[in-house]
């Protein structure tokens, strides 16, 4: 497989989803619900977030979702006049909110660059804000390593959309055959596919290894396997 360049999705992927995104999402669920209890109880039920143990479910929207797909989740329970105005406001509180649990998956620092330094190009494509996979990014010293971040609102869509992919493809002067989507999520791989870059699923996320295994061109334990398999030196 000779791929010439990367792009990464963010969250499950090249940050504990679970570490960064439960307490998170339990900040903001207090938050737009303004301490009401049935409400929240409502709105958790929405997303399918277990309040007992404080975790996103592996069913829930927040997993692949983008600010607006979590907005109309929620409009279900909430009076949300206008949800992409809503999701906009969601990716603001998850932003600030995330700034102080985002955490790295271990090794994938390290990961990230030995795949750079072997001349690599590497790209972020997320269905987070822009603002915020760049900031986030910057907060794990790793921003330097990207030719590219992109998130559901930069312009491209979201995924399982090509959009963002796509644009990586073209923007960078690829063939789709030399570029791989590494995610760990369906809607990463069906967005991989779509472009018609190889694909490649990480079990660092919610979903199970059975559950990616039918839509990827492979599917490793972790993005650190990853310099490995593709030989780099």
């Amino acid at each position: 497989m000779d791929i010439k360049a990367i792009i990464f999705d963010k969250d499950g992927t090249i940050a504990d989803f679970s570490a960064t995104f439960n307490p998170a999402t339990k900040l903001v669920l207090d938050e737009i619900c303004g301490g009401d209890p049935e409400l929240l109880e409502q709105a958790a039920q929405a997303v399918h977030f277990d309040l007992a143990s404080n975790k996103i479910l592996d069913t829930s929207i927040i997993v692949a979702g983008s600010g607006v797909d979590i907005a109309e989740a929620l409009s279900s329970v909430l009076p949300i006049e206008d949800i992409e105005e809503f999701g906009s406001g969601l990716d603001e509180m998850y932003g600030e909110v995330c700034q102080n649990t985002i955490e790295a998956l271990p090794g994938v620092a390290l990961a990230l660059e030995r795949l750079h330094d072997a001349g690599i190009v590497l790209g972020v494509g997320t269905n987070d804000s822009e603002e915020n996979a760049i900031t986030q990014m910057e907060a794990l010293n790793i921003e330097h390593l990207f030719e590219s971040i992109s998130g559901a609102d930069s312009g491209y869509g979201a995924k399982p959309e090509s959009g963002m992919i796509d644009a990586f493809v073209e923007t960078l002067g690829f063939k789709p055959h030399e570029v791989l989507m590494v995610g760990d999520s369906v809607h990463d791989m069906q967005a991989g596919k779509a472009a018609g870059v190889k694909t490649c699923a990480v079990e660092t996320g919610l979903a199970k290894r059975e559950v990616l295994l039918p839509h990827a061109d492979m599917v490793l334990s972790s993005l650190t396997e990853l310099a490995n398999t593709l030989n780099v030196k």
